[in-house]
């Protein structure tokens, strides 16, 4: 084989050959700002949590079936019963000026916030439940995750805005929870949902 004769390049070879090389070096860098491990996390890393502030509050009841949460007009297993909490987020804009584009994040991330101003969420019975009064605070009944009761739940820096909580105690067959939310507030503000939950079937 012949060895190419760098005399014998035209303009046309050079420019070809720069344009493969910068294509090449640019192909690079984009893979390696998106991919940070390629071993451990092949599609990059999830982004930090969004530092917001909670301005409302939703509480719907599971199972979620037929593109809906269940409601006081269902009647549902207890295997399947929870109660879900959905955050209402408003976005701290300055805090969050980190969040660039062009940043590739792995597919399997789940939006998480930084609540600044969220000191804890509690739960009371607005009617009789399974032989307890009105105005009984049941957050100590409600599990979040394995080790935390509701009432014990402080993680609010780096969380989803959904939280769900199943009921740790068996009601009587078709009872029905009637509940108050708040959601407190670190100013010693706080927001309040009423809400009834299917009634609740043992056998």
């Amino acid at each position: 084989m012949k060895n190419i004769n760098p005399k014998n390049f035209n303009f046309r070879n050079r420019l070809f050959l720069t344009i493969l090389a910068f294509s090449s070096y640019l192909f690079l860098m984009i893979l390696g700002s998106c991919v940070d491990q390629l071993d451990s996390d092949p599609f990059g890393s999830c982004p930090a949590p969004e530092t917001s502030n909670a301005i409302g509050l939703k509480v719907a009841y599971s199972p979620y079936q037929d593109n809906r949460y269940s409601t006081d007009q269902d009647t549902v297993a207890l295997k399947d019963f929870s109660i879900n909490f959905e955050v209402v987020a408003e976005s701290n804009t300055e805090s969050n000026l980190g969040y660039m584009p062009g940043k590739a994040f792995a597919l399997s991330c789940i939006k998480t916030y930084r609540f600044k101003n969220i000191s804890n969420i509690a739960v009371t019975l607005l009617s009789p439940f399974n032989g307890l009064p009105v105005g009984t605070d049941i957050s100590y009944l409600l599990q979040v995750d394995p080790e935390t009761t509701l009432n014990r739940f402080r993680e609010f820096d780096n969380i989803s805005n959904y939280l769900g909580a199943n009921l740790t105690i068996v009601p009587e067959n078709y009872e029905q929870l009637k509940t108050r939310t708040f959601l407190f507030l670190k100013d010693g503000s706080k927001i309040i949902v009423d809400s009834t939950s299917p009634r609740i079937k043992i056998n």
